[in-house]
Parts: C-alpha cells; sequence; structure tokens
C-alpha cells in the first residue's frame, strides 16, 4: 500500500512580506497567512492519519486550522521539517529579506555543502541528511496511507529532491537546489511513496 505525503508551505509570513525580522524561529503569520491558512484547511479533500510539523511559529500557525478539522489526526513536531537556516542567526536580526541577498546569493553560489556561516545555522549536508530521515520514517510507518507535513520552502524542496532523484550526489543535489520551482505560501505538493 502506498503513502500519500502532503507537503505543505506554510501561509505569508512576516518575512514573506519584506518585513524585518527579529527571529526566524519565531516569525509569524501576516493577517494573509492566516487567512490562507483558514482556506487551506477548508479545502481539504483527504483526511490524515498524522499531521507533521516544523516547530517553527509560521509553520505551526499555519497547521493549526487543519488540526482542527481533522481532531482524529495524529499530531507529530519534526525537527527534520524546521527551515534551512545557512545563514547564521545572529548576522541576520532586524533585517529583511532584501537586505540578506547578498549573503544568500554568495552562500549559493560557494556551493560548499559542508561550509556552515556561524552559530546555530546549518551546512547543506545537514539539511540534505535530516530530510532524508524524514523521507525514511514516513516510508517506515506503512500502516499510514495519508500523511500532511507542514514545511517551509527550502525543506520541502529538499524532501522532493530525495523523492525525485535519490541517486544525486550530496554535490550534485545542492548545484541543482535552486533550479526547482518556487513553492507559494501554503502551496501543497502531494508525492505517493
Amino acid at each position: 500500500m502506498s503513502i500519500q505525503l502532503f507537503l505543505i508551505r506554510h501561509g505569508q509570513s512576516v518575512g514573506n512580506a519584506g518585513f524585518r525580522t527579529l527571529d526566524h524561529r519565531t516569525m509569524p503569520l501576516t493577517d494573509l497567512g492566516r487567512k490562507e491558512a483558514d482556506e487551506l484547511a477548508d479545502s481539504w479533500e483527504d483526511t490524515p492519519d498524522v499531521i507533521f510539523m516544523s516547530p517553527f511559529q509560521r509553520a505551526v500557525d499555519t497547521a493549526l486550522p487543519t488540526i482542527r478539522r481533522f481532531p482524529n489526526a495524529r499530531i507529530q513536531f519534526s525537527d527534520d521539517l524546521k527551515e534551512f537556516t545557512y545563514l547564521s542567526p545572529a548576522t541576520c536580526v532586524n533585517s529583511t529579506k532584501e537586505e540578506r541577498r547578498p549573503r544568500v546569493d554568495a552562500y549559493w553560489k560557494k556551493c560548499d555543502p559542508t561550509y556552515v556561516d556561524g552559530a546555530d545555522a546549518e551546512s547543506f549536508k545537514q539539511l540534505a541528511d535530516r530530510t532524508h530521515h524524514f523521507v525514511e520514517v514516513i516510508r517506515s510507518f506503512p500502516n499510514w496511507t495519508t500523511v500532511f507535513a507542514f514545511s517551509h520552502m527550502l525543506c520541502i524542496t529538499c524532501i522532493r529532491s530525495w523523492i525525485e532523484h535519490p541517486e544525486l550526489s550530496l554535490e550534485e543535489r545542492m548545484r541543482t537546489f535552486r533550479e526547482y520551482p518556487f513553492i507559494n505560501n501554503t502551496e501543497c505538493l502531494r508525492f505517493e511513496l
């Protein structure tokens, strides 16, 4: 029996909207993001066995209306689903995404899967390892038929790369990573495992 995995990006956050942010973990949704989360919850045709979510606030707040809609689903936080923090958070406090853009571009141009930018940052290898772990966890529960996972764009992209291209080396996975399509807020990608 196959498992239907739904990977869902969180609703619009204040960071997505271009505002200055203080903490990447507690960044809230905007009013639009909360509306998107409510509309998503109302749109589901499938009933989940389990709802996974990143512990970051914007993912939790996006998942809550869906959790309320499906009170019998098992609820599980997963650090595997947190956003890829590749720039040291201490160096990003009170900045906008546009202000971070030169550092973002430099990080991806460097294309070093083991590079760690500073305290509380992680390497691309760490992202790849934890997203691969998440896929293996889902595959290890054959009694689940439908899984919802609320996460973030870069994390979802890495999970997608494992599902669609498990044969890639770490270097190839990083080099091709930014070629994947942009994932909109509350967009859902569906995979059969």
